[in-house]
């Protein structure tokens, strides 16, 4: 027979004033962390439990952005078969930017590891 693992039971309740400038950053805290509710973050924060948060890198959104409008020109390009000789052309400045994207990648990730 297995056994279940009892939950703890919460019978107190607190209520906190905040400012609304408080809560936006209090909102913003939770958009960035695993907690799946308002309540969970505040309750980990006052027990003094770690909050796990996650953070965007700023560089790594402007290549996904660069990375979606490449893929968006190459369908086109895709679409367009048969090749004309302007075609091919797009075709070659594509596969350089792409090389120049995957090049930055790979220098700001050497960075980040020697730093």
């Amino acid at each position: 027979m297995t056994r279940r693992k009892r939950k703890k039971v919460i019978t107190y309740r607190l209520e906190v004033a905040v400012s609304k400038e408080d809560l936006e950053r209090v909102k913003k805290r939770l958009a960035n962390s695993t907690c799946r509710n308002l309540t969970e973050l505040v309750r980990k924060s006052v027990l003094g439990k770690p909050v796990i948060t996650f953070t965007r890198s700023k560089s790594f959104d402007e290549f996904i952005e660069e990375a979606i409008a490449l893929r968006k020109e190459m369908q086109t390009v895709r679409q367009t078969l048969p090749f004309t000789p302007e075609g091919e052309m797009r075709l070659i400045a594509i596969q350089a930017e792409i090389k120049t994207c995957i090049n930055k990648i790979f220098d700001h990730v050497s960075q980040n590891k020697s730093n």
